[in-house]
């Protein structure tokens, strides 16, 4: 359900003209003078269910709270179910902000959890995390449990904006080459272990301070992290907002040697470069789609653009099937250039290499009709690519009319035209005998298990 309606005063929620509006007034009016919190609805419904913030919860039963209103406002709670719970909607942001709030909060539940077997009160988690809803208090209990339970023991402090983790990252980016922290390593938070926080710092530091070149101290620095997480003494930790409040994932990465894999390839009838649009004016995908079937298990793949800037350059993405949920995003600076340096295939198109919006010309569209024609020849792994049901030339013509108005349009005939290039690559990388090895590059790419990758444990 939508919680999601947290009204300012009692007259907002008189004028929805719920069959429950004049009850739900008065409720919240009388929560509010004595908790000193308001309620949350959900709009879609009578508001018969009505939420009470955790904050109270965390004073009162919810059996004192119904005596209280029955006793202080005569309330008649026939048909009314009260309950605590902040709603749903609030914490959604993903932008860096908010992303730091929500961090930050797993940090506080890790360590209040590992230190007291309790939870931070709501009170303690909004001052961290404002617009904490009930997703994510779900998601920093569930985290917490899992991690406290792998590491097996106390002793622990969990960093993020101070202590051990701005210093490690400051000696990896200032003195062993790394050009953007998550690129190496994705961890949110570390956890260290406080008997030997003092030895690591002094370690890392000698590090840090090798004669050597950059790229060779970062391999010192790895190895020395995957030692570490290893044996418990410091653990990168990255973090995911979990579906239903439940972690499916809790792996070591990077930790040892990657398996050589000998059983991937593109799963037959599965790569789809889908042209058609539909009734909206949009592309009916805004992606080039295909399998992998990796250990047995299907991967699925898209190259896409993920912000929906009118050209904005792709990007590769793995979801594993089932429970094993999200891989991540390739590395294309990490794991992919190097590869396709390596083996002479083409470079990558950016969307900066693209018409602009309203700038076609006549030459333009004829070079891309023409390139998607000798594209259709191609097969990736013997496997035919679909392209749709219309000619390209007429769904081309009408895209480029479209996205004068259509900024999705826009984005994902960018995206479309990119991909053709991705079609060239796989073609020139079989051709070499090294579809196979791509595959293996692209599937620990997504894992963040590349050569030049710091060592982390992952919760999703």
């Amino acid at each position: 359900m939508a919680f999601n309606f947290r009204p300012k005063n009692a007259t907002e929620i008189t004028r929805k003209k719920k069959s429950n509006s004049a009850t739900a007034a008065v409720i919240y009016t009388a929560i509010m003078e004595e908790y000193g919190e308001g309620i949350i609805l959900d709009p879609t419904t009578s508001f018969g269910k009505i939420k009470v913030p955790r904050a109270v919860g965390e004073k009162k039963t919810i059996t004192q709270v119904k005596q209280f209103l029955k006793s202080k406002r005569s309330i008649d709670l026939k048909g009314i179910e009260l309950s605590f719970g902040d709603g749903s909607g609030v914490g959604k942001g993903t932008d860096a902000t908010a992303t730091a709030k929500q961090e930050n909060a797993t940090r506080l539940y890790c360590q209040t959890y590992m230190d007291t077997k309790k939870f931070p009160t709501a009170v303690a988690t909004k001052k961290v995390y404002p617009e904490v809803d009930d997703a994510w208090y779900a998601t920093f209990e569930a985290q917490a449990i899992s991690i406290v339970k792998w590491i097996k023991a106390g002793g622990y402090e969990f960093s993020r904006d101070d202590g051990i983790m701005p210093f490690l990252e400051d000696i990896a980016i200032k003195k062993c080459g790394v050009r953007t922290k998550d690129s190496w390593n994705p961890a949110d938070i570390y956890a260290v272990r406080k008997s030997k926080k003092r030895v690591i710092m002094k370690e890392l530091d000698a590090i840090g301070d090798l004669k050597m070149e950059p790229a060779a101290k970062l391999d010192a620095l790895n190895s020395y992290m995957s030692s570490r997480i290893n044996s418990k003494d410091l653990i990168g930790i990255s973090l995911k907002k979990l579906s239903k409040g439940k972690v499916q994932t809790i792996e070591l990465t990077n930790a040892s040697k990657k398996d050589k894999l000998t059983d991937i390839a593109i799963v037959p009838h599965s790569i789809l470069l889908d042209l058609d649009l539909n009734k909206d004016k949009e592309f009916i995908t805004g992606e080039m789609s295909f399998k992998i079937i990796v250990k047995k298990e299907v991967v699925n793949v898209q190259i896409r653009a993920f912000s929906g800037g009118v050209r904005e350059s792709t990007q590769m993405d793995m979801t594993g099937s089932g429970a094993a949920a999200k891989l991540g995003k390739v590395s294309s600076r990490e794991a992919i250039d190097p590869f396709l340096t390596k083996v002479g295939a083409p470079k990558r198109r950016m969307g900066t290499d693209l018409p602009k919006v309203g700038a076609w010309t006549k030459k333009d569209v004829d070079a891309y009709v023409k390139e998607q024609k000798e594209l259709e020849k191609i097969k990736i792994d013997k496997h035919k690519i679909y392209w749709g049901k219309t000619t390209w030339k007429t769904t081309l013509n009408k895209a480029i009319e479209y996205e004068q108005d259509i900024s999705r349009t826009a984005s994902q005939l960018s995206a479309k035209l990119q991909c053709f290039q991705w079609v060239k690559i796989f073609n020139h990388i079989e051709k070499k005998g090294k579809l196979q090895e791509f595959l293996t590059v692209l599937y620990y790419g997504a894992k963040k298990q590349y050569d030049t990758a710091g060592p982390f444990l992952k919760i999703a």
